[in-house]
């Protein structure tokens, strides 16, 4: 009874590591997720003033404006399922997510200390059926885990350092909003355009007659 206690109390341990662990992948997916709405934002407002000054100018015809058209939603779509849609199914475990193996190498390369042994407390742990020392395993696992409570695993990713990010988001976003304050046409007139890409546009003349 006592050796059963004992067992039940290491694997209790051992459970402790493991939501240590999906607790960290949870953040690393949040931090992919912060990242991926940064670049998107940045992405898709450069890409829609670029396209509509150029439209703006040039004043294409159905052909072009259709091109336009559909590259900007392709584009776009393709950015928000990696960078966005994909991380944020992580998040909540749909689809394919890193195993607690990767998870242990990313947070040894940040804690010097631990580097290896979170990692091969695993792979100790995966070796129980295939031995018959279990106790003497289960031992050596546990006394693992002990050196390994003090330290915080999601400490390794640090959120606020996707502040860095927003040097890439704040200009075009700045730009996009003193182009609509200053001259608005410029943008709402191609954005129109582009939306009704099947629409005949004519020409404004450059004069007026009177």
């Amino acid at each position: 009874r006592l050796n059963a206690c004992i067992n039940n109390q290491m694997n209790d341990n051992y459970n402790i590591l493991i939501r240590k662990l999906d607790k960290f992948i949870r953040k690393y997916y949040s931090n992919l997720l912060i990242k991926g709405v940064l670049y998107f934002v940045s992405v898709s407002v450069l890409f829609f003033i670029l396209i509509n000054v150029f439209e703006y100018y040039a004043h294409l015809g159905i052909i072009a404006r259709t091109i336009l058209f559909y590259s900007f939603l392709s584009i776009n779509s393709l950015i928000l399922i990696k960078l966005i849609i994909i991380p944020l199914f992580n998040l909540y475990k749909i689809g394919k997510i890193i195993s607690h193996e990767k998870a242990a190498k990313i947070i040894g390369n940040h804690f010097v200390d631990i580097q290896d042994k979170l990692l091969n407390t695993l792979q100790l742990h995966e070796n129980l059926d295939n031995t018959s020392n279990n106790d003497l395993l289960l031992a050596g696992i546990d006394q693992k885990i002990s050196k390994l409570k003090p330290f915080s695993f999601t400490k390794a990713i640090d959120l606020s350092k996707n502040k860095k990010y927003l040097k890439y988001v704040l200009p075009p976003v700045l730009i996009l909003i003193l182009v609509l304050f200053v001259a608005p046409k410029v943008i709402t007139e191609p954005t129109k355009r582009i939306i009704k890409h099947q629409v005949y546009f004519e020409k404004e003349n450059p004069f007026d007659i009177v």
